[in-house]
């Protein structure tokens, strides 16, 4: 008798050679095919495993596995205009899996150098990028033009209104947000707050953070804008004396480390004085003394589901405009948590 993982292993491949699914479809979850052949998620996770390794399927974890796209996209080239390193790396993952060849250029901050850079992978040939928008991004014509033109753009991170239909991948920034402000409210029973952010509140991130602690806290924390990440903070000192809030809200990771390091240097103890909140779990916040809760998202999880909406899009397969992917709160020292949670925590 055939093992019943081969047989499930026989079932998914049968139907992809019989053109029922098709390069990057994705095929039915590990629990669809463990009721339909009455087995557990472990039969039916190897059977996928020797498909995959086969190269007749991709894995993306948390979104789903999706039929392998090598003998339609192998000689496509994906260029990458992307500053963090984890998303880039899980772009790159996604590429080599089905043979793509990826680009990244590097840039920094400005209108002039994002043009230059979208120049360079255009006179490399990509048939694709996957950008990070920024702001300045909604004064980039030649950005608009191949928009305009249906070129195939992915935004990842972050979402801008440029007037045209752009597919974007980003976490599900709003729920991070009322998780934090739940987990303040309910825990530490937070009246007032201040949230600080370096960026306008009309790049998507930034809003949808904002908006989910507001709806966590059940009230709108003060905002404030830094400069720059690694700006001067006088002013959240000045409003913290005069205010007297109880939490800052930092709108990343990084932001908060640099508030630790003005806010400490000021004569604050953390977080006795005021409790502080992050958002990224960047490697820095394991490392800072309180330990930083923060929310996390996964980054090369972004990479790999925007390289898939990209080789839909040059396909010209129908995308999604939006897609989102979720997140957990991390319970740290420095909201004002006793113990030390390292674990992840959904409230």
């Amino acid at each position: 008798m055939i093992p019943l993982y081969l047989q499930i292993t026989n079932y998914v491949e049968d139907l992809i050679l019989c053109g029922k699914y098709l390069p990057g479809d994705k095929i039915p979850s590990e629990n669809e095919l463990a009721d339909k052949f009455n087995t557990t998620r472990t039969t039916v996770r190897k059977a996928l495993d020797d498909l995959e390794k086969k190269g007749l399927l991709t894995k993306i974890f948390g979104v789903g596995t999706f039929v392998t796209e090598i003998n339609i996209v192998s000689q496509k080239k994906i260029g990458i205009i992307v500053h963090n390193s984890q998303i880039v790396y899980g772009i790159i993952k996604f590429c080599s899996t089905i043979g793509s060849k990826c680009f990244v250029a590097e840039h920094t901050p400005g209108l002039a150098q994002e043009k230059k850079a979208i120049s360079e992978l255009l006179s490399m040939g990509v048939d694709g990028i996957i950008m990070e928008p920024t702001v300045i991004s909604l004064a980039d014509d030649l950005l608009k033009e191949l928009l305009k033109e249906s070129f195939p753009i992915v935004f990842v991170d972050r979402s801008i209104d440029m007037d045209f239909p752009v597919p974007t991948i980003i976490t599900d920034n709003n729920q991070g947000g009322k998780l934090l402000g739940e987990h303040m409210r309910k825990v530490h029973k937070i009246e007032s707050a201040v949230f600080v952010t370096s960026e306008d509140l009309n790049i998507s991130s930034v809003n949808e953070r904002y908006e989910g602690i507001k709806a966590g806290l059940k009230f709108g924390p003060t905002i404030m804008k830094v400069p720059v990440i690694d700006g001067d903070y006088s002013n959240l000192v000045r409003h913290l004396k005069k205010n007297h809030e109880q939490a800052i809200f930092f709108c990343n990771d990084m932001m908060a480390v640099r508030g630790y390091s003005f806010l400490l240097n000021k004569g604050f103890t953390l977080p006795k004085d005021i409790k502080i909140i992050g958002f990224d779990n960047d490697y820095v916040s394991k490392i800072l003394e309180p330990k930083l809760t923060t929310v996390k998202q996964n980054l090369p999880q972004l990479g790999e589901y925007a390289a898939s909406v990209m080789v839909r899009l040059i396909k010209k397969e129908h995308v999604e405009d939006e897609n989102r992917i979720p997140v957990s709160l991390v319970v740290r020292e420095s909201c004002g948590c006793k113990e030390n949670k390292e674990d992840i925590r959904d409230e």
